[in-house]
């Protein structure tokens, strides 16, 4: 290895050399003016000459101090930085989800403490997000895992890696004194409600269920929770996925008067494909294939 000079009186000079005065800079690192001096001068005869000249009543760096100076100041910086990161100790993975707010506050935000109990070491960051024409709003760069549980919308964009977590099932609901009612001509609803983002969602469930439902009306809300609030209060009849209104339907606020028509691996977690998922994006899917299935 290279020579090196005295590594214990750098911190002397540095603090000499910033705040120009050897009185304040052995006040600022608890030592004595005697012991600070000694340290310098130590250092000095270790590099072949001044490092100080007098200037006033203070002390100014020479040429030779100012180049010292000048290279050891970005290295105590990031000694530093990399001394309070060891302390922090190792950084936590982060996994960005990218979920519709709907999904996020009815069904996985009340599970995610049982993530973390049982991985810790993970941090998770939620971004509302959603499919638009069956392509999500965020690039690959953006996001570790996209959760998608509404098939009826299509499949994801061929950028991403679907991974099934579990079942999905989808019907419409409505309050409990709604007119959904059977006549000679089948189903019928006053208003029927779809949401920005699942113009198809209809069509798509009637082709699955063979089950039409004849409105003289379909509102399109922005987003899905206030199509369901909507339905809630009686206004209408919004088409859903089961895992949604599980606590609306146990409450009695909205009832499911068909039923709910199940979709395999109609939940799925959607992965990037430009990049190699983490261990704790697996984690993570696994975690969430065991929630689906309770």
């Amino acid at each position: 290895m290279a020579r090196l000079p005295p590594l214990s009186a750098l911190p002397a000079f540095e603090a000499t050399a910033r705040l120009g005065s050897v009185t304040a800079a052995a006040s600022e690192l608890g030592r004595t003016h005697s012991a600070v001096s000694k340290q310098i001068k130590h250092l000095a005869e270790d590099l072949g000459g001044d490092l100080f000249r007098k200037s006033g009543t203070g002390l100014v760096l020479s040429p030779r101090g100012e180049d010292l100076q000048s290279a050891l100041g970005p290295m105590l910086q990031e000694l530093a930085e990399v001394a309070e990161g060891l302390r922090q100790g190792p950084a936590r993975p982060l996994l960005r989800i990218a979920v519709g707010a709907t999904f996020a506050t009815r069904w996985l935000t009340a599970r995610l403490p049982r993530f973390y109990a049982a991985h810790p070491d993970v941090e998770i960051t939620l971004l509302m997000s959603g499919l638009v024409n069956g392509r999500p709003r965020y690039s690959g760069g953006d996001f570790d895992i996209l959760l998608s549980y509404d098939r009826l919308r299509g499949p994801v964009g061929p950028e991403l890696d679907p991974r099934p977590v579990g079942h999905a099932a989808y019907g419409p609901v409505c309050a409990p004194d709604y007119p959904l009612a059977y006549g000679k001509t089948g189903w019928h609803a006053p208003m029927r409600f779809s949401h920005v983002g699942g113009p198809s969602a209809w069509a798509v469930w009637e082709e699955i269920s063979d089950v039409v439902i004849q409105s003289p009306e379909l509102r399109e809300h922005p987003h899905h929770i206030l199509a369901l609030e909507a339905a809630a209060a009686g206004m209408g009849v919004a088409l859903t996925e089961r895992r949604l209104v599980a606590n609306d339907l146990d409450q009695g606020r909205l009832v499911a008067p068909l039923g709910f028509i199940e979709v395999p691996d109609g939940f799925h977690a959607a992965l990037p494909r430009n990049r190699p998922p983490q261990a704790a994006t697996l984690a993570f899917i696994q975690w969430l294939s065991a929630e689906a299935m309770a």
